[in-house]
């Protein structure tokens, strides 16, 4: 995607809303589009609903489309405690306030795990799920009190425990914004739009929007099942689309490896899609092949 096709799709300036659930309110975009099939977009950790800003006008041929902001993410609040629960509230709530009847959810990595298990705990409420690059674990009962899901439990510890931190100036902490997991960078000018909107200004200075210590408020979810039963049990149409060089699925090593016999083992092969070029941000990386394929697994819904 060229800088001039991502202002393009900038240009296509969508609504803001906002929703109270459990006492926070819930921010979301909408590009509305009277009488079409509704898709909701799910950001990641520490990611926010502007990581769709490019993605969202092309959908939008065809379906209205939503990207909310989860509690404790971008321009929505942050709780003093989180679950499972919660954010699947969340997310039904902004479909329900957009008016979509059976949505399709389409999720990105930890914010995939969350909409699997808003589809399993709701399984009339969504018609099909698109997970984007979001690993299925076959251990443990989810708990979602650490970020094993998506990032290495190292990383948790040092994203909860450190204080928060103050910037100058808008353009200082941009220059500070990373992606998580590192990867190549293609798209600068699709980074910079997202660092831009990573960050709030405070009396002290610019600090990022996201609650540092997100999952250390988690409250475990002993009674879900593993995402592989999960899987099994779930009763809503279901993808998985990875990125070919996503450090998640890399089949050379043995994180990887072992995702991608789970999921091969949940999915069929023709529901789970290869993004060539593409690491973990898959929207970031190929957003060109990202909308192509999206596009493509919602071709019946449309």
């Amino acid at each position: 995607m060229t800088p001039e096709q991502f202002t393009q799709a900038l240009s296509h300036t969508p609504e803001s809303f906002s929703v109270m659930v459990k006492d926070v309110p819930i921010r979301y975009r909408r590009w509305p589009k009277p009488n079409a099939p509704g898709v909701l977009l799910v950001h990641g950790h520490a990611a926010h609903a502007r990581w769709w800003d490019h993605i969202g006008p092309a959908l939008h041929h065809r379906f209205d489309v939503s990207a909310i902001d989860l509690s404790g993410a971008g321009d929505s609040a942050h709780r003093t405690t989180y679950s499972s629960r919660l954010f699947a509230e969340e997310m039904m709530a902004v479909t329900h306030h957009a008016g979509y009847a059976s949505p399709i959810i389409i999720a990105h990595s930890f914010g995939g795990t969350l909409a699997r298990v808003a589809c399993f705990l709701n399984p009339h409420w969504a018609q099909q799920l698109i997970l984007m690059d979001s690993v299925i674990p076959s251990g443990s009962p989810i708990r979602l009190d650490s970020s094993k899901v998506v990032k290495t439990p190292s990383t948790s510890v040092r994203q909860t425990s450190r204080p928060a931190r103050v910037y100058a100036t808008r353009p200082i902490a941009m220059k500070r914004f990373r992606l998580t997991p590192r990867q190549p960078l293609r798209h600068p000018h699709i980074l910079a739009h997202i660092a831009h909107h990573s960050f709030r200004e405070s009396e002290a200075g610019f600090v990022f929007k996201f609650d540092r210590a997100v999952f250390n408020k988690i409250i475990p979810a002993p009674d879900l099942p593993t995402g592989s039963e999960m899987m099994a049990r779930l009763q809503t149409q279901t993808s998985l689309v990875i990125g070919r060089k996503s450090v998640f699925f890399d089949p050379a090593t043995p994180l990887g490896e072992k995702n991608l016999s789970t999921a091969t083992k949940q999915l069929a092969n023709h529901q789970i899609k290869m993004i060539d070029d593409a690491g973990h941000h898959l929207m970031v990386d190929q957003p060109l092949s990202t909308i192509e394929t999206l596009l493509a697994l919602t071709a019946d819904s449309a």
